[in-house]
């Protein structure tokens, strides 16, 4: 409402004119009053959906914890026989298994010091070059007359060489210069040379070697290398710290954690209950109270709910038997409308066969042949039988190099993998064992993981051999001219061919269909190019068959629902938009009042002013009248 700049309220008229234009204001104003009422409905139902989808976040939440068999083996337990000498903790997904190995051998790192006794950290050094030199790679300071050991120490690891240098103290007045490895194992040892007279030659603390463990006993026993104590890939998900050599097997075993595994389960359904609730309430209309939710009859909200119970009570599992539906494994549904869990029968179910419980639960695919496995599936993928055609398969990037011939003298050349430039020196002489520490050492100086460096049939035909550890076009190696046989650019190749005849895309070994029903079917294939080859170019992998499983469709409704796209966003867009245009009639409205109480305003002003000049006009001539003579008084009495 306008505040008026001047208002003389009925001076002249004795009308109270501020609170007439008030009461007709009033009267003005319902059009926006009754537009305001329904404002506050259409906000209520907003509100109704923004609860629902932070109910649907929460299940979405719960849902990622159980949407796989890799989300499912995550729920693992590990033991080892011996804590003492293995520890053990979950890292991932870790099915089910068992390893038994010796520990013959800890990694450790190489540790060397001064030969020379310091009185002082302050001594001086005196001038001259001192060089480290980690996998072929020379790192070199400089000291002058007025260098101090403390000062030497500090311009070693001012080199960032992989060495941490360090002043100990042995006993008062006597200090070393002491030397370390950043890291464990062989290929991070290092020599050093120096023109430092008064260091003298340095001792040897430690030296620099990996962790060996061997699998089995005589002459097929199988032993592996570890440059770190801290192992990630001897069973899968499970990280083991070796901590002291043992002369006898330790054991380690991994298990379901079927208490983990209930409670992820026990949440998802309760987050989904809360759902049902929080929908059945916006929706209730309750006769005895003559009051409904602010939902009451959405066609959205009840679908919503609807899908949801369908998803969980209509999802079979044709391969199992004995847990075929989701009541089979405890969970069913009540009169009400909200599922009832049954903690007994799901633990019970969960104990006896997990992997058929995780069968009718979880997304899952089974494989008529053991080169094409199920790796993932999106809500889009339709459940059935797929016929899966290889026309290539994935490939590592990586080269074999001739049979090895020792270098007469020293030899140097570069590994480039994208940005990162390696470069690689093998001293004359060397062995093959010790050209593959040295350019290991190379690549890991340069900041380039993920390849491995080894040596083909060692003792009989010696080769070098790079290869990167994961496949696909997306791994790409070029190595320099050498005399190895390892030189050129060396390219990993994606996985094609179709999954149940159509189109597929390839990224390293997993295959994703790309159109039809099994958009979005991922199958890992571990078929080689020579079985495409021998095949004659198309290698058929069988048949695999896909289930969705009760949390994989109840994923396809979340999906639905979630996103810009989804249905909740477009139920909230739906109210919005009428809100929105409600305010614009409101601000309209608004406008047209304000006009209207300024005319207002105006017209009862222009009253005042003519009343009070009436109100003077009477005045004067009041005044006037009263001084005219009488009648009487003209006519002489």
């Amino acid at each position: 409402m306008a505040v008026p700049l001047f208002n003389i309220g009925g001076l002249a008229s004795g009308l109270d004119t501020t609170a007439i234009i008030a009461q007709l204001m009033d009267l003005e104003r319902l059009p926006i009053q009754q537009l305001e009422f329904r404002k506050a409905g259409f906000e209520q139902k907003d509100l109704a959906w923004q609860g629902l989808t932070t109910r649907f976040s929460a299940i979405r939440t719960s849902l990622n914890k159980l949407d796989s068999t890799a989300d499912i083996d995550k729920f693992a337990k590990v033991a080892t026989s011996n804590e003492t000498a293995v520890g053990v903790t979950v890292s991932g997904s870790a099915p089910p298994g068992t390893v038994s190995f010796t520990v013959d051998q800890l990694a450790s790192n190489q540790q060397l010091a001064s030969n020379t006794t310091f009185t002082d950290p302050t001594d001086l050094v005196g001038a001259g070059d001192f060089t480290i030199s980690v996998g072929g790679v020379d790192s070199t300071v400089t000291a002058d007359a007025t260098t101090t050991v403390a000062n030497l120490a500090s311009m070693i690891n001012g080199l960032d060489a992989g060495v941490t240098a360090s002043v100990i103290k042995v006993t008062d007045g006597a200090y070393k210069l002491l030397l370390s490895a950043d890291d464990t194992g062989a290929a991070s040892a290092f020599t050093t040379n120096t023109a430092i007279a008064s260091l003298g030659t340095m001792d040897t603390l430690q030296i620099g070697q990996d962790a060996l463990v061997t699998f089995g006993s005589g002459a097929g026993a199988l032993q592996l290398s570890r440059s770190s104590n801290t192992v990630t890939d001897l069973l899968a998900g499970v990280s083991i710290e070796l901590k002291a050599t043992t002369t006898s097997a330790v054991s380690v075993s991994t298990s379901r954690d079927i208490d983990a595994a209930k409670e992820a389960i026990t949440t998802l359904m309760t987050d989904i209950n809360a759902t049902l609730t929080e929908i059945a309430d916006l929706t209730r209309y309750s006769p005895d109270s003559d009051s409904a939710g602010p939902l009451v009859g959405d066609s959205t909200a009840r679908g919503l709910a609807l899908t949801l119970r369908s998803a969980i009570s209509g999802s079979v599992n044709t391969a199992s038997v004995d847990y075929p539906i989701a009541s089979s494994v405890g969970i069913s549904l009540g009169r009400d409308g909200i599922f009832v869990i049954d903690d007994t029968k799901l633990s019970d179910a969960l104990a006896d066969d997990f992997d058929a419980v995780v069968g009718l639960l979880v997304q899952s695919g089974s494989s008529t042949d053991l080169r094409a496995s199920f790796s993932s599936a999106a809500s889009a993928t339709v459940e059935g039988a797929y016929d899966i055609v290889i026309t290539q398969a994935a490939t590592r990037a990586g080269v074999t190099g001739s049979t090895y011939v020792a270098p007469g003298a020293d030899e140097t050349f570069n590994i480039t993998v994208g940005a990162n430039v390696a470069s690689v020196t093998i001293t004359g002489g060397s062995t093959a064992a010790d050209a593959a520490s040295v350019i290991s050492a190379a690549l890991s100086s340069a900041g380039i993981t993920g390849y491995s460096v080894s040596v083909t049939d060692p003792g009989t035909g010696d080769a070098l051999k790079i290869q990167s550890v994961g496949y696909g076009a997306g791994h790409s190696v070029t190595i320099a001219a050498n005399s190895f046989g390892l030189a050129g650019t060396f390219s990993g190749t994606d996985v094609q061919g179709t999954i149940g005849g159509q189109a597929a895309s390839g990224l390293g070994q997993i295959l994703t269909g790309s159109a039809g029903d099994p958009v979005g079917l991922g199958v890992l294939v571990s078929a080689t190019a020579a079985d495409v080859s021998g095949a004659g170019g198309s290698l058929s992998l069988g048949t695999l068959t896909y289930q969705a499983g009760v949390f994989g469709a109840v994923d396809s409704v979340v999906e639905a629902a979630e996103g810009s796209g989804g249905s909740l966003s477009r139920a909230r867009d739906r109210w919005q938009s009428q809100i929105d245009l409600i305010d614009d009639r409101i601000f309209r409205l608004e406008d047209r009042l304000d006009y209207k109480e300024a005319l207002l305003i105006k017209q009862y002003t222009a009253l005042e002013v003519a009343m009070s000049s009436l109100s003077g006009l009477n005045q004067y001539l009041v005044g006037a009248l009263a001084g005219l003579p009488s009648f009487a008084s003209t006519r002489g009495g």
